[in-house]
């Protein structure tokens, strides 16, 4: 385990609720708060570290692992904290109707059909790409020989991306942003290189300014509209502070606990921020405290289901696998 990146994964989470605390603050009150959205849309790059870091740790992590342990640790990481997170998403979309795409999507997170629908929770996005990713480093696992048939469906789906939604995103260019990750998995350490942690960072940030930021909603990230520019703008910068970190030594301590709470924050943080904009739409505060209670409420209510579900879960189904292989091996 690499901590300075477990500390990184926290960051990028925070990163991102505080840019949907930042647009629920706006929607209430019609200002951004102290900081203007051309610096506050830096937070959409939270997601952008987070590819990387996967590439990273998924690259790392299944080095003498079986298919099957590789997929069935991804399984119980990814989808149990997925399902429960997308039961309220569901209530709440069920108000205005979804389809028979979306639901698929849901349980699945496949949303490539005849056209592309989006999961009924909409942070769901980033899971579609990291189980895509996570099934390409299986069927690896499974065969070594099967990665250049694997880069040569990518390659070939970016081509005939304008073709077909199955080619949009299979080939969509943000998968490149894992695919960096990998390569710092394999990159030597180099003191000198944590100065691309300023230098990513900085970049982040100044592309709101310049005006280079990429926009969209979740069916344009799973489309890839304007997917080579995020990757230009974000995933290059991405991988700079990632690589940073990466010679950064740490250990254990309460940022990497809240790094190992980041996966529910990243899932869960929407339902505090909107239940409270229905109230500071009737009785709105400054933005800035609005940002602040917003970015508490998620942290605080984060913090509990971790502690309540996330854990207790992962180690039902650690035991789970565990009793299953002793099963197995005593035959």
């Amino acid at each position: 385990m690499i901590w300075s990146l477990q500390v990184l994964r926290f960051i990028a989470a925070m990163m991102v609720v505080y840019l949907h605390a930042a647009l629920t603050a706006y929607q209430a009150t019609g200002s951004s708060g102290i900081f203007p959205p051309m610096i506050q849309v830096a937070g959409t790059a939270g997601v952008d570290i987070f590819f990387v870091i996967s590439g990273v740790i998924i690259t790392r992590t299944a080095r003498g692992l079986t298919w099957q342990q590789f997929a069935w640790k991804r399984i119980r990481r990814i989808l149990p904290m997925y399902y429960l997170a997308s039961i309220p998403a569901a209530l709440i979309a069920a108000k205005s109707g979804f389809g028979w795409r979306e639901t698929i999507a849901t349980v699945t997170l496949w949303p490539a059909f005849d056209q592309m629908a989006a999961p009924v929770l909409p942070a769901a996005w980033t899971l579609c790409f990291e189980m895509l990713f996570y099934g390409a480093a299986t069927l690896v696992l499974v065969n070594r020989r099967l990665l250049p048939a694997i880069l040569g469906v990518f390659a070939f789906s970016l081509a005939f991306r304008s073709t077909a939604p199955i080619f949009q995103f299979l080939g969509n260019p943000i998968i490149l942003e894992f695919m960096i990750g990998v390569a710092l998995a394999y990159a030597p350490l180099i003191k000198v290189a944590r100065w691309g942690i300023l230098v990513g960072a900085f970049a982040i940030v100044a592309a709101g300014p310049l005006g280079i930021a990429p926009d969209g909603n979740t069916l344009d990230f799973l489309i890839g509209e304007d997917a080579f520019q995020r990757v230009a703008v974000y995933g290059i910068p991405a991988g700079l502070v990632v690589y940073g970190t990466m010679q950064v030594n740490a250990g254990k301590s309460v940022w990497t606990y809240l790094g190992d709470a980041s996966y529910t924050l990243y899932l869960f943080h929407t339902v505090p921020i909107s239940a409270l904009l229905t109230l500071w739409i009737f009785y709105p505060l400054p933005p800035d405290i609005i940002i602040a209670v917003g970015v508490a409420a998620s942290l605080l209510l984060s913090w509990r289901i971790h502690e309540k579900f996330e854990k207790p879960l992962l180690r039902i189904f650690t035991a789970s696998r565990a009793s299953t292989s002793s099963s197995i091996s005593l035959r």
